[in-house]
């Protein structure tokens, strides 16, 4: 019993070799793995009606009022040429529209309409319901803490993402 105690307290292997990273961070790795597994799980399960990228951007341009691609392609982590793409489905569905800027005609304004306005306070109310039951036995401090620490992870992968 006291060799299975002394290899239980011992440093966790990753395969055969001793891990190199402390306890907390195999933890959050152990945790973010599931994570990212039950909310694909959940996007699948639950249609909003809008594309989770379409929400993205509208929530940004709510948030920020009119921007250039290429500024809303680095906010959500993605090349400029898949958000020109769905800023033209979005601009179809009239939940956008495209201006010129007078600087550079190559490259225009996004400003969400107001039926993208309308679209993003339908689908931010079904998921905001979503979110409260996943949240209802948690705290107003809890819930407050893990947005805090969640904008903060995010604001930290964002930034590292965008260094390539």
């Amino acid at each position: 019993m006291a060799s299975n105690q002394a290899n239980h307290d011992s440093a966790p292997t990753v395969g055969h070799h001793p891990s190199t990273a402390c306890r907390s961070v195999e933890a959050l790795e152990f945790e973010m793995a599931f994570l990212v597994r039950r909310l694909e799980a959940a996007r699948r399960r639950y249609d909003f009606g809008l594309e989770r990228a379409h929400y993205l951007l509208l929530i940004l341009l709510e948030r920020t009022g009119q921007q250039p691609i290429s500024a809303l392609a680095e906010q959500v982590n993605l090349d400029a040429s898949t958000v020109t793409r769905q800023v033209a489905a979005m601009a179809d569905n009239g939940l956008v529209e495209k201006t010129d800027n007078p600087k550079d005609r190559r490259a225009g304004f996004v400003a969400i309409t107001d039926a993208g306005r309308t679209k993003a306070a339908e689908v931010r109310c079904a998921r905001i319901e979503r979110v409260e039951q996943s949240f209802g036995d948690w705290t107003e401090e809890e819930r407050r803490e893990f947005a805090r620490l969640t904008a903060k992870y995010n604001d930290a992968m964002r930034d590292m993402l965008n260094e390539s």
